[in-house]
């Protein structure tokens, strides 16, 4: 007995028909493109194979089928990039009391040390507010862009809105012993490297390809 059935309706392209919608899901999940680019593009091939087993009967596909089918394919917002989403740099206005950052070299993150509030304040002139623990500081951020946030779990593009701060850092100069004076320095130096802001409820995330400062208000 053979694989499939001789009514099986299998075409000179040698796809069962039952089984083509099958295949046309199965190359849109394992090709991780919008499912109408590959209708489109399984249309032509359907046109071109016919579901006829007579030669005579096989029509190849016009240059104006073809042209439809890739304008179709390719105009579409879908195939191009992802929706664009609003800019949401306003939600970033007022204080976030910051209660985790990155150590240096990949060390992983640690909890704020000291006495005095640990801060950073966006302020909607642009400027910066902060305070390590030890020093206040000052700084400028730029928002730009729009916020992404993935639709689903296998959507790798990352969450956020891209975001920078500074590039000069100005702050007073107690000096400060210890975990306080290491926090004195790796909060402005993480500040710098931040391309990325998240929001997640009342948590704000500062990230480049990691976590660098995590706030809460």
């Amino acid at each position: 007995m053979g694989l499939l059935p001789e009514s099986s309706g299998r075409s000179r392209c040698g796809i069962a028909a039952p089984r083509s919608v099958a295949l046309v899901y199965g190359l849109a999940m394992s090709l991780r493109r919008p499912l109408h680019i590959v209708v489109a593009a399984f249309v032509f091939v359907a046109v071109a194979c016919g579901g006829d087993d007579d030669p005579a009967s096989t029509t190849a596909a016009s240059p104006e089928t073809t042209a439809a089918a890739t304008t179709a394919a390719t105009t579409s917002p879908d195939a191009t990039q992802a929706p664009a989403g609003e800019d949401r740099s306003g939600e970033l206005l007022g204080r976030w009391e910051i209660v985790n950052y990155a150590l240096p070299d990949g060390g992983g993150l640690t909890n704020v040390v000291g006495d005095d509030p640990v801060f950073i304040e966006f302020n909607a002139d642009g400027s910066v507010d902060y305070n390590t623990g030890c020093n206040t500081g000052g700084t400028e951020f730029e928002a730009s862009g729009s916020y992404y946030e993935p639709e689903s779990a296998l959507d790798t593009t990352p969450a956020g809105q891209p975001v920078t701060l500074g590039p000069a850092f100005e702050q007073t100069e107690r000096g400060c012993d210890g975990f306080l004076g290491d926090q004195d320095r790796d909060l402005p130096d993480n500040m710098g490297a931040v391309t990325r802001f998240v929001l997640d409820g009342d948590r704000l995330l500062l990230v480049d390809e990691f976590l660098l400062v995590e706030a809460t208000r």
